[in-house]
């Protein structure tokens, strides 16, 4: 069976980010992590090989292209608001968005120690003719 090129670009970068903001004549350090999957990027990549099923008539069609799945992580981790950003195909979109919704908790971003809900975007391209995953 063929298998799904995903690009997991940019969505979970560093761990941690620190910003520097000038309040009057003093700076404030300010702690920032992005929200992460569990056990990270290549357990993402793990999660959706084995999740995405090529969808059968997208393969009988030779249907190919690149889903932005757009999704909220909230301060408990869960994901919600999941929505298709850019769209391929239909039947691909579908996919994409139905294994979305069945991800575990992610780890929430947050800001000085306090966790915040924030959008991620997933890119998740369906290649007919790729057989390897690449992250």
């Amino acid at each position: 069976m063929k298998a799904i090129h995903l690009f997991c670009l940019g969505i979970l970068l560093a761990s941690a980010q620190f910003l520097f903001a000038a309040e009057g004549t003093e700076t404030t350090n300010v702690a920032i992590t992005k929200p992460s999957f569990p056990g990270g990027d290549q357990a993402l990549v793990k999660f959706l090989d084995n999740q995405i099923k090529y969808p059968e008539e997208a393969q009988k069609q030779r249907w190919e292209g690149k889903t932005l799945v757009a999704f909220s992580v909230n301060e408990d981790g869960t994901v919600s608001n999941v929505r298709v950003m850019k769209s391929s195909w239909l039947v691909l979109d579908n996919e994409a968005m139905r294994v979305v919704k069945q991800m575990p908790k992610w780890i929430p971003a947050s800001e000085n120690g306090v966790n915040k809900k924030e959008m991620v975007v997933l890119p998740i391209t369906f290649d007919l003719k790729r057989r390897n995953i690449a992250y």
